[in-house]
């Protein structure tokens, strides 16, 4: 047994050149080291975060206004990603000693620009978009109270499978990225070093989302049509009417093209980089003692080592421990915005914004200070779980912050008796507008006279039609003044804001904070040669059991809160949640899922046990001081080895 890590998997170092199909010109051997190797898989992190997290998520809406789609259609095209992601996991485990795994995360960021690509291409060959008549908000006997529904695209429509096609592509594309992305800058470099590493990775997966997110938001600002048509043209007044649609596809064309120009370096390098031997020569394995088995060269290699993972209590439960993780990070990745809408009464656009504004520079923060954390504990497995227990229970902890709301106005009909009002029963519906037809009318006004918000100026009573108006009168619901004014009563609640997002950012750095220290020290649990294959297992179960779930689980809380559903062609919507009730389920489950996290680190940290490695460090020492001692005679006192470690 030797402490040193000599990976069998890597070829000779005479082999280490920068280049292609027999093309490796002497100018770019500069780029054979891991300085440049990190800028460049860093940059394809930061772009294919920014089309997968950050574009399809400002674009879904603008995309379903374009083609015609139904909630089912666009939330099966956000899937397909999922899909294809977790089919690719097998054969890339499978494979992973027979492929060159930095130029499989090449071509694979290839398929990700195609996918950026292909995904505007409907926007060309479906002609122009084709605007529908403006829904009045005011009270009108004439009111229809079923929504009318036009003809959704057919999913075998041209249009829709290009969608679905580009999907798959970036699904594919993106597998390779965050599965050997991790182990490659593992491999590459020193592993007390791998979490310093990983951090930097994962601040540039988390600011490629954020930026994509802005830039995305002001594309929507510029009309979609662009070339083709004018929002004049065809009866839109500006970008505070309900049809409007932006250019949605801007930020797919320009990352897709910047994706596949990024991803071509990566293609040209070589399976081990020139000062990797230099990095690593004083790496001591810290491998499980149950799981130092290598079975890469034996029959029935991937069954044995599967067999293997699920069979240590150790895996398990760092695989367990990040399933968790995923599960919450997916949930609010996905619904925060929301639960800002009701907690605070953002707009859908101010909350994004505003989550944007906390989640980015906080998880730069965490993902950095989990690497500086990592390189401080020397990557010790124990002593790393250790620090992730701490910062999990800080995490549950700061979660108390999603009790914290605005005491916001009430609501006639839904959270207040309107017998408050006008000594009536509870109901949306009175005497004011019952003749209105208010039913699947949504478009929120206040009251300022009374302090009090109506879920459109129809169910206020407003009988003047007056499109983009801020100020409705004739409002026979809403008092004396029977005035109305556009969106919900404003609250004064800056301080409970303050108290709110400064434990927010609290939850978003520990959160953050956790990620490389788990991913470099679970990396020191198993083999060396079946690290590939861990984190492959690892991302089948985040996937399947983790994130996936995690959505529908923190879906349905959402949904058993809801007070107001709208009705529309594709069926119910809610418009307005319970925020007491909706904070504590949120903050309920947060602590419940950490509190599981701390048991499965619990497990992990007990069940390890660590190859004793004190004879064969001596033997190591021994061998370096007369490897230096060589290298000070032959090249004059200066040993080349140690000029390349930074």
């Amino acid at each position: 047994m030797t402490a040193s890590v000599q990976p069998s998997v890597l070829p000779h170092a005479s082999a280490n050149k920068f280049g292609i199909f027999g093309w490796h010109p002497k100018s770019l051997q500069w780029l054979c080291y891991f300085r440049p190797f990190m800028a460049f898989v860093c940059a394809n992190a930061f772009l294919q975060g920014a089309i997968v997290n950050g574009l399809v998520s400002t674009s879904i809406s603008s995309i379903e206004k374009r083609f015609n789609l139904t909630s089912t259609q666009s939330g099966t095209f956000a899937a397909t990603y999922d899909v294809f992601v977790t089919i690719m996991l097998l054969p890339l485990a499978l494979y992973t000693a027979k492929v060159n795994k930095v130029r499989a995360i090449g071509w694979g960021m290839i398929f990700v620009g195609i996918g950026g690509v292909l995904i505007v291409v409907p926007q060309f060959m479906d002609g122009h978009y084709e605007v529908g008549d403006l829904k009045p908000t005011v009270c009108s006997s004439s009111t229809v109270d079923t929504p009318k529904c036009e003809t959704s695209t057919p999913l075998i429509s041209g249009p829709y499978f290009f969608l679905l096609l580009s999907q798959a592509f970036i699904g594919i594309g993106a597998s390779p990225l965050f599965t050997y992305g991790y182990t490659c800058i593992d491999e590459f470099d020193s592993h007390k070093k791998t979490g310093r590493n990983m951090g930097i990775y994962m601040s540039f997966s988390t600011v490629g989302p954020a930026l994509a997110f802005i830039a995305g938001g002001a594309s929507l600002k510029i009309w979609g049509d662009i070339g083709r048509t004018t929002p004049e043209s065809v009866g839109i007044i500006g970008r505070s009417d309900p049809r409007w649609y932006g250019a949605w596809w801007l930020g797919f064309l320009v990352c897709g093209l910047l994706a596949f120009v990024t991803a071509i370096p990566l293609t040209m390098f070589p399976e081990k980089l020139n000062d990797t031997d230099a990095r690593k020569k004083s790496d001591v394995t810290q491998t499980h003692l149950k799981l130092n088995k290598d079975f890469s060269n034996e029959k029935y290699a991937f069954m044995k080592i599967l067999l293997m993972f699920l069979t240590s209590p150790t895996v398990m439960a760092i695989i367990g421990m990040q399933t968790l993780e995923s599960m919450v990070m997916n949930g609010y990745i996905t619904f925060v915005p929301k639960l800002l809408e009701t907690l605070f009464g953002f707009s859908s656009g101010n909350a994004s914004v505003v989550t944007g504004a906390i989640v980015v520079p906080m998880g730069v923060i965490g993902s950095v200070l989990g690497g500086i954390i990592s390189k401080r504990l020397k990557n010790d497995f124990r002593k790393s779980m250790f620090s992730v227990m701490i910062l999990t229970l800080v995490t549950a902890a700061a979660s108390a912050c999603l009790l914290i709301r605005c005491n916001e106005a009430a609501v006639a009909g839904i959270t207040a008796d309107l017998s408050t009002l006008n000594n009536r029963s509870r109901s949306v519906v009175d005497s004011c507008n019952s003749d209105c037809s208010c039913e699947n009318i949504f478009e929120p006004v206040c009251s300022v006279e009374m302090n009090v918000n109506f879920l459109s100026p129809c169910h206020a009573g407003c009988r003047t039609n007056v499109i983009g108006a801020a100020e409705w009168e004739g409002c026979t619901c809403s008092g004396y003044q029977e005035k109305v004014s556009n969106g919900w009563c404003s609250v004064d609640c800056q301080p409970q804001m303050i108290i709110f997002f400064s434990l927010f950012a609290l939850m978003a750095v520990t959160i953050f904070a956790c990620a490389p220290l788990m991913q470099s020290a679970s990396f020191r649990v198993v083999h060396f040669n079946h690290r590939d294959q861990f984190v492959c297992f690892g991302w089948l179960f985040m996937r399947v059991l983790g994130s996936i779930p995690g959505a529908i689980l923190f879906g349905h809380i959402i949904d058993r809160n809801c007070l107001f559903w709208q009705k529309d062609c594709d069926g119910e919507k809610c418009q307005l949640y319970n925020a007491k009730d909706l904070g504590f389920s949120f903050s309920a489950l947060t602590i419940a899922i950490k509190l599981l996290c701390v048991a499965m680190l619990s497990i992990a940290y007990f069940s390890y046990r660590k190859i004793e490695n004190d004879a064969t460090e001596k033997e190591q020492s021994l061998e370096e001081k007369n490897k230096f001692e060589l290298d000070k005679k032959l090249t004059g006192g200066i040993s080349v080895a140690n000029t390349m470690v930074y």
